[in-house]
């Protein structure tokens, strides 16, 4: 598959601010975005436009971050896409389903801004 020239981040988080703040911050480093506002919608914008890296709230109405993961990861051309969760519970148990379910990286919020941004960029070598 040829790499896209503007890599496409699928944000799942309910909470409007925080999905807008998401947004803002990874556009303005150029990133495309596109938002779900639960578990259900991510699975559909996932499907829809193959982005090349997730960032999945954990706590989710209608579907859990953690279960809407292993959907993902059920889905042969979603199979590789990396799925970052952020989560404000991120205890033991919380973290070892959310990687037993599929997630590559675990990060609490709040959020270190940097570490994060450095770790998105490393991931989609952008």
């Amino acid at each position: 598959m040829l790499k896209r020239q503007t890599p496409i981040i699928l944000i799942v988080e309910d909470y409007p601010d925080t999905r807008t703040l998401l947004s803002s911050l990874l556009r303005a480093k150029g990133y495309m975005v596109v938002e779900a506002g639960d578990g259900k919608e991510g699975l559909r914008q996932a499907n829809r436009v193959h982005p090349d890296l997730i960032l999945m709230d954990l706590a989710l109405p209608e579907l859990d971050g953690v279960e809407a993961t292993r959907q993902i990861r059920q889905r042969h051309s979603l199979a590789q896409t990396p799925i970052f969760a952020v989560s404000a519970f991120t205890t033991s148990d919380v973290t070892r389903d959310a990687l037993a379910a599929g997630c590559d990286e675990i990060f609490a919020k709040p959020l270190e801004i940097e570490p994060f941004l450095g770790r998105i960029r490393a991931t989609l070598n952008a």
